[in-house]
């Protein structure tokens, strides 16, 4: 089966958009420049999106600048006119999505959840963040500018940054995608947008369920940021994946899948009769506990100290007489505690 590609008039300007499979649509929003039909010709992506198209329709699109979409960028975008975008394809879709949420797309997805949480069923992050203010503002524009300047070398520069191990050949073939995708100067535009932008107020807002996943060897985008993100979340769930690469369809897809599936198909919680022992800060704990979380990670997470973290984990095993992390996580989930 072959992706179908449509176009959708977005405020007098032309959007693409693919769409793959059948069922429920799970819209898979763009990285920073992206092209509907380079990408779907990588073997590689290819799987990822067969994968998701199991249990669900695959929905992407090149967002307005890159790819087959209008290459007129002005005016210039916004995280206000992304989010439009793709409120646009989920309603060409049936009105309401899944959105799965990479990279810099987490903004104008959070963005949408706000302004329309109807659009938006559940949102998934991978390699997200709420601002880059690590980076030091004088780095942002020098790479912006060199990225403008120079953006063969700037392109296979973020190949490289983007998937750590990647051969020679795949550096390659992803520099030449990226600029396939877009011109140096909409590069330069989107990298601005996405390296300045600071959503951290609004994403104590976003009212839908929310699962935060982010590579502990993420190079682009470290995982502080994706704690941050998912700290600042009222209903997220943050799970740390083994590997380093910043493109999902790399390193070992099965942690990835497992917590997808965990996350879209088993969400209901079984009765508990209201028996539960433990206060709501020990449950939130105790299901990043059962996430393989360490200490430190859920401090950081939760935004506590490490001896707050480890006092209520003591408390935990008290209250449901286990000795072990694993154990209590498996007793309060056959209770539905967690």
């Amino acid at each position: 089966m072959e992706q179908n590609i449509g176009f959708i008039d977005f405020e007098g300007r032309r959007l693409a958009y693919a769409t793959y499979g059948d069922g429920p649509p799970m819209v898979l929003g763009p990285r920073w420049v992206s092209h509907l039909e380079e990408e779907w010709s990588d073997p590689g992506q290819r799987a990822f999106y067969r994968e998701v198209a199991k249990t669900h329709q695959v929905v992407r699109f090149d967002r307005i600048g890159c790819g087959l979409s209008s290459r007129d960028l002005e005016p210039r975008p916004t995280i206000e006119s992304e989010s439009r975008q793709l409120e646009a394809v989920i309603d060409a879709v049936g009105g309401s999505a899944v959105v799965y949420a990479s990279s810099c797309c987490c903004m104008s997805a959070s963005q949408l959840a706000v302004r329309r949480p109807g659009a938006v069923e559940k949102l998934v992050y991978f390699g997200g963040y709420a601002t880059r203010n690590d980076i030091p503002e004088a780095t942002r524009r020098s790479l912006i500018e060199f990225v403008r300047l120079n953006w063969r070398l700037g392109a296979q520069m973020l190949a490289g940054l983007f998937d750590p191990h990647a051969s020679g050949d795949e550096i390659a073939e992803h520099t030449r995608m990226q600029r396939a995708a877009a011109t140096a100067e909409a590069a330069s535009i989107f990298l601005e947008l996405d390296l300045c932008a600071d959503v951290r107020p609004l994403l104590p807002k976003v009212p839908v369920p929310a699962l935060v996943l982010h590579r502990r060897g993420d190079r682009t985008v470290p995982i502080g940021r994706g704690r941050e993100l998912a700290s600042l979340l009222p209903h997220a769930r943050f799970v740390p994946l083994s590997g380093d690469s910043h493109l999902p369809w790399k390193d070992d897809q099965r942690e990835l899948f497992r917590a997808l599936a965990g996350f879209l198909h088993h969400d209901v919680v079984p009765e508990s009769n209201g028996a539960t022992p433990l206060s709501s800060r020990e449950t939130e704990i105790l299901r990043l506990v059962a996430t393989g979380m360490s200490n430190r990670e859920i401090a950081t997470t939760l935004v506590l100290s490490e001896h707050t973290v480890h006092r209520h984990v003591a408390n935990i095993l008290r209250k449901l007489a286990q000795s072990t992390r694993a154990a209590a996580a498996t007793q309060a989930a056959r209770a539905g505690i967690i």
